[in-house]
């Protein structure tokens, strides 16, 4: 059992991305194998539609010898992903479709970045991608990530931040909140 976490910080230009993203998620059968992998498939291909504005990322892949033991560190991406969030305002987890109004306020300084995150839980025997440093590298690895056939894949959460396409993450978010993000070589 593998598990891959695959975080691409972008220049706020590629706000489209938070609407692309939202759609898929409202849209998405999350309920069956094949409506994950297409959520899959759909984030990994939005992201590999906008390679201009990538700036930062962060990508780990492990496999482990139990799915208890995947699923703990899935779990714990997880929480540790979303508890950078201010706010959650959609999300569709087994069909339930959840979605909130955000109230923010945005006196802070203009943003900057968005950050969109790829948690892949998958039945492969080894590391779905290798590391990744370069623009190149990113391709690679998301065009594996969206190659992933829906018998191989076991779970799949989809974050993204700021998730309204009127807000972004100014760069002291993204250095506070992201420090594992190393700026694209």
């Amino acid at each position: 059992v593998t598990v891959s976490k695959i975080q691409v910080g972008l220049l706020a230009q590629a706000r489209t991305i938070q609407t692309q993203l939202s759609d898929y998620t409202l849209n998405a059968d999350t309920e069956t194998p094949e409506g994950l992998a297409q959520l899959l498939q759909e984030s990994a291909l939005a992201l590999l539609r906008t390679p201009e504005n990538w700036t930062h990322v962060s990508a780990s892949s492990k496999t482990v010898r139990s799915r208890e033991e995947a699923e703990g560190i899935f779990n714990q991406f997880s929480i540790e992903e979303r508890s950078k969030f201010s706010a959650e305002t959609l999300t569709n987890v087994k069909g339930k479709v959840r979605q909130t109004q955000n109230h923010s306020t945005s006196d802070n300084e203009p943003g900057s970045y968005i950050v969109v995150t790829l948690l892949i839980g998958t039945e492969n025997d080894r590391p779905l991608f290798g590391d990744v440093y370069s623009s190149n590298d990113l391709k690679q690895a998301l065009e594996r990530i969206a190659a992933t056939p829906p018998e191989y894949l076991s779970t799949f959460e989809l974050l993204w931040t700021p998730q309204s396409e009127t807000e972004s993450l100014t760069y002291d978010e993204l250095l506070t909140e992201y420090t594992n993000l190393m700026q694209i070589a």
